[in-house]
């Protein structure tokens, strides 16, 4: 599955009234306090539910986090995402692969 970048997507994922977010799609933010970068995306899976991941370096304590390697139109993530319950696989060059 493609991963589409989706500026908003954030703060939009627990928002009442929203338009449903769609499977793929992802957001990187950064806290504006903290510095942390977090990778907010919608799982590709068959639950469809929103996931955050903490990306390094690590400035906030989080106990796990990924490399993320700066690309918005093509994104891949290391080390692998398992999206408990559901799906787990990999982000690699915009695309979505299950394990």
């Amino acid at each position: 599955m493609k991963a589409v970048h989706t500026p908003g997507l954030a703060n939009g994922l627990f928002a009442d009234g929203r338009p449903e977010p769609l499977p793929g799609q992802f957001e990187v933010t950064a806290d504006p306090k903290s510095g942390q970068r977090r990778f907010w995306f919608v799982c590709p899976g068959p639950c469809k539910a929103p996931g955050v991941l903490a990306l390094r370096p690590v400035v906030d304590g989080s106990d796990q986090s990924w490399d993320f390697d700066g690309n918005e139109a093509s994104p891949t993530l290391h080390p692998s995402i398992n999206h408990i319950g559901c799906w787990h696989g990999w982000l690699r060059a915009g695309e979505f692969t299950s394990c």
